[in-house]
C-alpha cells in the first residue's frame, strides 16, 4: 500500500548541464523526499551524465517530447500519492524551501501548493500569486485529469491547464512564498535574443491554452483564495 505522506520529486530537463545538479544535490537526501524521477528530453548537452551521478530514476527521452509530456511520463511511473513538481534550472533551491513547499499538505492544511520565487515579477510578489509557477506538491490523484495533458504540444501551457482542472474540482491551496528562491531567466541561459524570443514564445504558448480572460480568471480567483486560507490559518 502507498504511504500517503510520502514524495516523488518529478523533474523534468532540457539541456540543463549546468544547473540541474543545484537542485538534485538538495533533494536527494532531503527526509521528505521517497523518490526522485528525472526526465532527461532529449538534451544536446552533458545533462544526462549529470543526472547519473545522483541517485535517481533517470527516464531518458530519445528525443525531444516537450515539457508536458515528459511530466507526465514521470508522473506516470511514480509510485507515491504525492507529486512534487520542480524546474530544473533553479537557483537557491534549499532543504527550508522543500519543507516550506509540502509542509501545508503533509499537515493536512491545503490539497495543494505551489511557489512563489523570490525573483517572480513584482505585481506577482505583490499580489501573493506566481499563478504559472513549476514547483508544486499536488496529489496524484489529482494530476490524473486528462484535461491537464490534452495539449502536449503546448509545453509552456502545462501549468494553466493544471490551474484549470484543480480550480473546476474545488481543490484548497496555498502559495508558499520562498525569498531565496529564483528561476534561471532564459536570457541568461540562451543570450539576450534567444531568451527573449523564448519569453514570447512561452507567453503565446499560455495564450493558446487559455484566453487573457481565463488567465485573468486564474490569477484572480487564485490570490482571492490564497488570502481565503491565510485568514483562516491565522
Amino acid at each position: 500500500m502507498k504511504d500517503a505522506k510520502k514524495i516523488s520529486v518529478i523533474i523534468a530537463a532540457y539541456n540543463e548541464e549546468p544547473r540541474i545538479a543545484n537542485v538534485l544535490s538538495v533533494v536527494e537526501h532531503h527526509p521528505l523526499i521517497d523518490e526522485i524521477i528525472v526526465i532527461n528530453d532529449g538534451s544536446q548537452d552533458k545533462t544526462v551524465e549529470v543526472i547519473r551521478k545522483f541517485n535517481v530514476k533517470l527516464i531518458d527521452n530519445e528525443k525531444n517530447m516537450g515539457k508536458t509530456l515528459s511530466v507526465k511520463r514521470g508522473i506516470e511511473a511514480a509510485k507515491n500519492n504525492l507529486i512534487m513538481l520542480l524546474d530544473a534550472d533553479l537557483n537557491g533551491l534549499n532543504a527550508e524551501s522543500i519543507d516550506k513547499l509540502a509542509r501545508p499538505v503533509l499537515d493536512g492544511r491545503v490539497d495543494w501548493t505551489l511557489s512563489l520565487r523570490g525573483n517572480s515579477f513584482g505585481f506577482m510578489r505583490l499580489m501573493h500569486m506566481d499563478w504559472v509557477s513549476g514547483e508544486r506538491l499536488v496529489p496524484k490523484q489529482l494530476l490524473l485529469d486528462q484535461l491537464i495533458w490534452s495539449r502536449p504540444d503546448i509545453g509552456y501551457g502545462l501549468e494553466t491547464l493544471m490551474n484549470r482542472s484543480l480550480l473546476s474540482r474545488g481543490a484548497t491551496f496555498q502559495s508558499v512564498y520562498l525569498k531565496e528562491l529564483r528561476i534561471t531567466n532564459k536570457s541568461k541561459k540562451n543570450g539576450l535574443v534567444k531568451g527573449l524570443r523564448d519569453e514570447i514564445r512561452m507567453l503565446r504558448q499560455i495564450m493558446k491554452v487559455a484566453s487573457l480572460h481565463e488567465i485573468i480568471w486564474q490569477f484572480i480567483t487564485m490570490s482571492r483564495l490564497n488570502r481565503k486560507y491565510n485568514k483562516q490559518k491565522n
